[in-house]
């Protein structure tokens, strides 16, 4: 009795592993395709409402028309990086000033992405974290923080944190002037911060 309880059982057994219902995954080009689109805008999300403000950073330019480039980093769940978000969408002059004189992405940290960063005529992939280890120089690398890249690709200026929209407006309209051109690091820092901030 225990080996036809026995054999009934493995029969059970067999009869479940059926090949007709195998479980295939699919190699469709359209579904990878797919896949590495929606990974490479997963950071989209994070400046939803400002896509008419901030480009998309699969691609960063540190020279394109004449404008200078500005990284904002920020990062999920950052009451300060929202806070600056919300200031752009209400305020049209922060708003009509990025889009006119800067190349401004919106890179969040929360998200490891691939980028091509072409700076010149050279390009070169780096992902979120190599990006914000490259230009972000404050020792606890705060969020929001706000770099201006010149044409070579090197930072003119670092903001680490939150600027209300007033003194940002002052910020970007000195930046955009290039009233900084031929000045050390050093020296638009002490300048921002004495005349500026």
């Amino acid at each position: 009795m225990k080996i036809i309880l026995m054999l009934g059982a493995i029969g059970l057994l067999l009869c479940g592993c059926s090949q007709e219902e195998e479980v295939k995954l699919s190699s469709d080009s359209k579904d990878k395709t797919h896949l590495i689109t929606q990974a490479e805008n997963i950071d989209k999300s994070s400046y939803a409402g400002l896509e008419d403000v901030f480009l998309d950073t699969k691609h960063l330019y540190t020279q394109k028309d004449n404008k200078l480039t500005l990284f904002i980093f920020g990062k999920n769940n950052c009451p300060y990086c929202d806070k600056l978000k919300d200031d752009i969408k209400a305020n049209s002059t922060l708003k009509s000033m990025l889009q006119e004189h800067f190349l401004p992405y919106y890179i969040n940290v929360s998200y490891n992405k691939k980028h091509i960063l072409s700076i010149g005529e050279d390009t070169q992939e780096a992902n979120t974290p190599e990006l914000m280890e490259l230009y972000v120089k404050s020792p606890m690398r705060p969020t929001p923080s706000l770099i201006f890249i010149n044409a070579q690709g090197k930072s003119i200026y670092e903001l680490p944190g939150y600027l209300p929209p007033e003194t940002m407006q002052k910020l970007l309209a000195y930046m955009a002037s290039g009233e900084w051109k031929g000045k050390s690091e050093e020296e638009i820092a002490t300048h921002i911060n004495g005349a500026l901030l």
